[in-house]
């Protein structure tokens, strides 16, 4: 038998860049071009003449899988692109922080105030904007359990459902609550209202 998938929360992620960057929104388009490796220089996306560095997640990470899903699509990233990866999103922000002109990508949970967010095609990053799907770049984070689950295992789950950790403790943790989206999304990535 199939598990049961739970959506339990919401992740929003997106673009972040070095502080020194000048640049404060890019469209899907330029982003996309930067993380295939075909614009290499802040000046051609409207900022300073400075190298571009891409700091990607490791290959196997679901923050990548989304990201790329949401801003690359179907496009495939040439072989010759090879920019540095990153295993973990705490480490990829250190990276982004301290090397100049270094572009990457994080969940909004991890954004503070070493690193600058940028906006997508004029959308800023937070919650309100993931909620009715102007901003595109999320995901759902997911609890899994048997097809028939046990009665402790469906009491946990209607827990993480409730409003104490729906409307308290999902949001101090950086993540969205399902309560508020307007939208869904399919495992295929269509979005419909709810």
């Amino acid at each position: 038998m199939l598990p049961t998938i739970n959506k339990v929360c919401i992740v929003g992620m997106g673009p972040i860049v070095n502080k020194d960057v000048t640049v404060g929104d890019l469209t899907i388009d330029q982003l996309k071009s930067i993380f295939t490796g075909e614009v290499t220089n802040w000046k051609e996306v409207g900022g300073a003449d400075a190298a571009i560095t891409v700091i990607n997640r490791a290959s196997d990470s679901g923050t990548r899988a989304t990201f790329e899903a949401a801003v690359l699509g179907d496009t495939k990233v040439p072989d010759t692109f090879k920019p540095q990866e990153q295993d973990s999103s705490g480490t990829a922000a250190k990276m982004v922080a301290s090397t100049p002109g270094a572009i990457s990508y994080l969940a909004f949970s991890y954004y503070d105030d070493t690193v600058k967010a940028l906006k997508v095609g004029g959308v800023e990053p937070k919650e309100a904007n993931v909620e009715d799907n102007s901003w595109t770049i999320w995901a759902y984070e997911h609890m899994y359990t048997a097809a028939d689950p046990d009665e402790a295992t469906k009491a946990f789950i209607e827990y993480m459902m409730s409003d104490d950790v729906q409307g308290e403790l999902v949001e101090a943790q950086g993540y969205i609550p399902v309560s508020g989206m307007k939208v869904e999304k399919d495992a295929s990535g269509k979005v419909t209202k709810k």
